[in-house]
Order: C-alpha cells, then structure tokens, then sequence
C-alpha cells in the first residue's frame, strides 16, 4: 500500500472505522498540473522517471481535524535534485571531533547540577551551560559516536533521565519550590537535527507551573475530543492508524507511522502509565527498536527523538488520560547542504517525501 491509495482503502474499511478516520483526519488528492518545454523534457525523464508522471503529478494533503497538525505528500519531492558534501566517511568525520571533546571528559569538563551528577553505567549528566529552562541538564554516553548505542545503552540513557527528573524535582522542593514540574526529553543527532556537539547526548528538562505550548495543547486536544466523543484520543488515533496498516503493538508500547509527520519518517510511540523509571526503560527500549530498524534499513544518521511526559506530581487534574509519547523523526542526511524545514514547515504545514505505509513496512514486526 501507499499513502496515494489512502481514499480507497479508507473507503474499504467498516463503516464504524470509516467514521473514526473521517472524525480525526480529512483527506484530500490534489492534481499538479504542468507543461514541460522541449529543454527540460530529457532531464525530467532522466531524474524523475516519468514525464508524464511529472505532468501529472498527484498530491495528498491530510489534516488532523483534532489537532489542526497536517501534511502534503508527494513523492516526486524525494527526487529532487540536492546538493551534498563530497566527503562522505562519517565515522571519519566524526572521530576527528574527538580531540578536544569536552563531553569525553564530563567529570572535568562540563559543569555539575546544583545537586549533583546523576551516575548510569553507560552515561553521567551535566547541567547545560547555556539554560533555556531553569532545570535543562543533559545526559552524556561514554561512547562518543552519537550513532553507535545499543538496546542496554539507550534503557541506561532513559533510566539516568528519570532519576535526574526525580532528584530535580526533590531539589525543587527542599529549596522551597512546592509548584507542578513538566519533565521532557530530547535527543538531537547531529548537525540537521540541530545538534552542535558530535559527540552524542540527550537533553532534559524540567519546567515549571505548565508544560510547554505544544504538548500542553496535544493534551487540550484530547480532553476536547474526549468530551465530544467520550473516547479516549490517543486510543482512537492508534485504532485508525491499526486499521489501516500503519499502527503494531509490542508488550504495553503501541506503535504508529503517522499520518501527519512533521518531517520524514516520523514515529509515535505510546505507552500508559506514570512516568517514572520503569516506564522511561520502556521507552528506552522502543526508541532503541525504532532507531536500529531505521539505522539498518533507511541509513538513519541524523534524527530527533522527543518524550512527551505527563507532569510528575500526580493527580493533576487535566492529566490523568495522558500518556507517555515518544516521537522519533529521520532528519536526513548530515552530507546534505539543503535544510529539511523551510517556510512551509515553520508557517504552514508540513511537505513530506517519505511514506508512512512504506516506513510501517520498514519498522513493523513481520
């Protein structure tokens, strides 16, 4: 299947799932239409394959009625012509940051927390020298190559993220601090996922008295569609997605190549439960998956990773349904001179050459 054949196998689905998918997501196929001069005409075949493809090009646009998150698909957008660096050996290019690394070194050289260093086997933390929040710390592997981790190295990264949620949040309250915390986490790799350190590392932080804008509306959303519908948001989502083909489960992690991706590749995961250590393991766990497949099988080498977490104090009200969220995107390759994001992305909506059937086809278990 293909994300160009989505109309017709939503209109093949029971009518109970065809009024789920209608209630969460409109769809739309858009013609692009051109005329191609004599001089273009051989270079067009040469490149994309197809003049007549080209003439006629096809264009899925879906938004997310729930959200107001969309997407436009089309996938002549991964042919085009991009202008890369010639060098091409990136584990040469990484181990020559080496010298120097201050993260190599992180006892000696970045600074610690106000209360102390959290310990893993395979990472310690650092406070960020350069704060955006007034908890933002990072967790800092060992192992320099940002691309070479394993299963037990990224559960140890999650576990170490937890535990310095937690110390965080205790040296909040002994220093007078009685408000609600929001705990998040990134992970940046590399120079087009916004990266400005090689050696790999996983940032946290801890904010205070709402979360931030964008998971505080996933979570309004939801309690909106709740009181429409009296169903749960994330449950749908994942039904529709399930139905269709691009959403599997594994142990309580549910997995979903969504429809509206902010940028290629994008993957949720969604696991239940409080956030604490266990829960972030978990976690851990299923980013590992989906990075490996994606490293394997697509050539992964620049990605962001995100955890969307409820806040840690429990019972607050308006948090009860919400889940932990990961959201894992390929951000293209670290040779490429062209940006992923442009004005589209940062002002209207986003414009995606990737699949979601064919990156579900690479990721879903057979």
């Amino acid at each position: 299947m293909s994300i160009f054949q989505l109309s017709s196998l939503v209109a093949n689905l029971s009518d109970c799932k065809q009024k789920l998918f209608q209630r969460i997501y409109d769809l739309d196929i858009l013609p692009g239409r051109l005329k191609l001069v004599n001089g273009v005409r051989e270079w067009t075949a040469k490149r994309f394959g197809s003049v007549e493809e080209v003439e006629k090009q096809k264009i899925v646009r879906i938004t997310n009625l729930i959200t107001g998150e969309g997407a436009l698909f089309n996938h002549l957008r991964g042919k085009r012509p991009v202008d890369a660096h010639q060098d091409r050996d990136l584990d040469a290019l990484v181990d020559s940051y080496r010298q120097g690394c201050p993260f190599c070194s992180p006892l000696k050289r970045t600074p610690a927390d106000a209360f102390g260093r959290i310990e893993g086997v395979y990472c310690t933390t650092a406070a960020n020298v350069a704060k955006y929040d007034g908890f933002h710390s990072l967790v800092i592997p060992r192992e320099h190559h940002p691309l070479k981790f394993n299963q037990t190295m990224v559960e140890d990264y999650f576990r170490v993220a937890a535990r310095w949620f937690i110390e965080a949040s205790r040296y909040a309250a002994k220093e007078g601090d009685r408000g609600v915390y929001y705990p998040f986490l990134m992970w940046n790799c590399l120079w087009p996922a916004g990266s400005s350190v090689v050696h790999g590392h996983l940032q946290l932080t801890l904010t205070r008295g709402r979360h931030y804008p964008k998971i505080d509306w996933l979570r309004r959303c939801s309690l909106s569609y709740q009181r429409e519908y009296g169903s749960n948001y994330f449950k749908d989502l994942y039904d529709v997605h399930s139905c269709l083909g691009l959403g599997w489960s594994r142990d309580a992690a549910r997995y979903m190549t969504i429809l509206t991706p902010i940028k290629e590749k994008e993957t949720w995961i969604i696991i239940p439960g409080h956030a604490g250590p266990e829960l972030l393991v978990s976690a851990g766990r299923s980013v590992f998956g989906v990075l490996d497949s994606l490293k394997e099988k697509a050539a992964l080498n620049s990605f962001n990773v995100v955890l969307y977490l409820p806040p840690l104090n429990k019972g607050v009200q308006g948090w009860s349904d919400f889940p932990l969220i990961a959201r894992v995107v390929d951000r293209g390759s670290v040779f490429s001179r062209t940006a992923d994001v442009g004005a589209m992305e940062l002002y209207a909506t986003s414009v995606i050459s990737s699949d979601p059937f064919a990156v579900a086809q690479l990721l879903r278990p057979q």
